[in-house]
């Protein structure tokens, strides 16, 4: 089962490239029936977005990721990795969660392969997309930990590594991206505790199912088995119970791995297909019949199964019937007069399709049945004096967007914050007034304002200031 040949958290979040065991020289991962003293290590990716709007994917292929306390090496991937790490853009994704030596360790040895960037090309209609092979210099990345990552026996710990793409993407005198690539890592211990520990999107294919014991088994990136545990506080987006499910569905999950049974606790289940056919992406290009959508051009981070017909990293025409279902996942907001529909899609909106998969015809035909939007990052400053605040936190205010998804998105961006919506480092909405000069992150979901001519408006999840 492959979720997607990139990345590191959807199925590209992650892809299910080699089962095998990559132990870098000096490796002593202990062997099977050892007695060593071990605990498990997490491993946790993310990115600091690019500063080229245009760059929609950059495909790291990541050999080994290895600690170090001055005498012992350790691999903490099971395998190497090819990660698409401008699909997280600010998103944590879960890459691995090895057994390894109890024990303190000091530094971190990344080993980089291969580098493939991908942009969007606006000046034709539809958009198109361009490929560049680049070459990773240095190719192993040797970085101190700020302090020691300490794992005692039979605990389990956290590797916090975020790939900085502003300055490992090189360009030229005239801002174009050259071949060459300079892995640039921020590394650091972590607890399981610890807010960067927190998964945002695990993708997987169900199992086996214990409504009763509010638990499942999945199969999620590199073919590891994963027990997800529910409670009462766990978000069901789509309102589907684990009654539903059977080995067709196809899951997202949120949530935090749990220090005793290394089962991950749910905080949300998102279902993308009952039909074991899901596709994730960016939608780039909306064409309409009678003022619905009739297809959509999406460019495919990550799909299940790989399909022939639509080649990940690829802008693929999915055609639409008309019998879509349409849902946000985990909204949480009172604005019902924004609108994500048949005849309101936008491009520039992350999205998943959900559909049931017919094998017997040549080539397979698709019927999509359900159309999620997600969650996605948008990064950059804030228009000078455009906050308005009606109260609290209730209020917009406009964004000089410099993410990934702003290629095909308004500039400036309107953003809508609510009562809902989390501020990290920030004192409310009011700590955006003035001329702020920081960066800051909104995660949320770009939906259609009709009050605004039908403008696209991202509806703030979190708000965070950048350091």
């Amino acid at each position: 089962m492959r979720f997607l040949k990139g990345m590191g958290v959807f199925f590209s979040l992650l892809a299910v490239l080699a089962l095998s065991s990559c132990n870098g020289g000096g490796s002593s991962n202990p062997p099977p029936g050892s007695n060593q003293a071990t605990g498990g290590i997490f491993t946790i990716g993310t990115d600091d977005p690019a500063t080229v709007p245009s760059v929609v994917s950059v495909q790291v292929q990541v050999t080994s990721v290895q600690l170090s306390d001055g005498t012992t090496t350790v691999n903490l991937l099971n395998g190497p990795q090819t990660v698409d790490f401008a699909k997280l853009d600010g998103l944590n994704a879960l890459l691995d969660l090895e057994d390894v030596p109890a024990g303190s360790y000091t530094s971190a040895i990344i080993m980089v392969g291969s580098v493939t960037i991908q942009f969007i090309d606006t000046t034709v209609s539809p958009p198109a997309i361009s490929t560049i092979n680049a070459t990773a210099m240095p190719a192993t990345v040797t970085q101190a930990l700020a302090s020691p990552l300490v794992l005692n026996q039979q605990d389990l710990v956290g590797f916090f590594m975020d790939l900085d793409l502003g300055q490992s993407i090189q360009t030229d005198m005239n801002g174009n991206v050259t071949t060459t690539f300079v892995p640039t890592f921020d590394v650091k211990g972590i607890s399981v505790n610890d807010a960067d520990a927190f998964i945002d999107e695990l993708p997987g294919g169900v199992t086996s199912v214990n409504p009763a014991g509010n638990q499942f088994m999945m199969q999620g990136p590199l073919g590891r088995m994963y027990t997800v545990d529910t409670t009462s506080s766990t978000q069901l987006d789509s309102g589907e119970g684990l009654a539903s499910f059977t080995t067709n569905t196809i899951v997202e999950v949120s949530g935090v791995l749990n220090r005793d049974t290394r089962d991950i606790t749910a905080s949300e289940i998102e279902v993308l297909s009952q039909d074991h056919f899901a596709a994730e992406g960016l939608d780039t290009f909306v064409t309409e019949t009678n003022g619905d959508v009739s297809q959509i051009n999406l460019y495919t981070r990550a799909e299940l199964p790989d399909l022939t017909q639509f080649p990940l990293q690829q802008i693929n025409p999915f055609p639409f019937n008309g019998n879509e279902k349409y849902m946000i996942a985990d909204l949480k907001l009172p604005l019902t007069s924004l609108l994500f529909g048949p005849s309101s899609q936008l491009p520039g909106q992350r999205i998943i399709l959900g559909g049931k998969l017919d094998t017997s015809a040549s080539p397979p035909s698709l019927d999509v049945k359900r159309v999620i939007l997600e969650r996605q990052a948008q990064r950059g400053t804030v228009v000078a004096n455009s906050l308005q605040i009606q109260s609290g936190n209730n209020g917009q205010f406009s964004l000089n967007d410099s993410s990934f998804a702003s290629i095909v998105l308004p500039h400036p961006l309107n953003v809508i914050s609510t009562s809902f919506t989390n501020f990290i480092n920030l004192n409310g909405l009011s700590g955006l007034s003035g001329a702020p000069t920081f960066k800051i992150r909104v995660v949320g979901f770009i939906l259609i304002n009709p009050a605004a001519d039908n403008a696209p408006v991202l509806v703030a999840r979190s708000i965070e200031k950048l350091n």
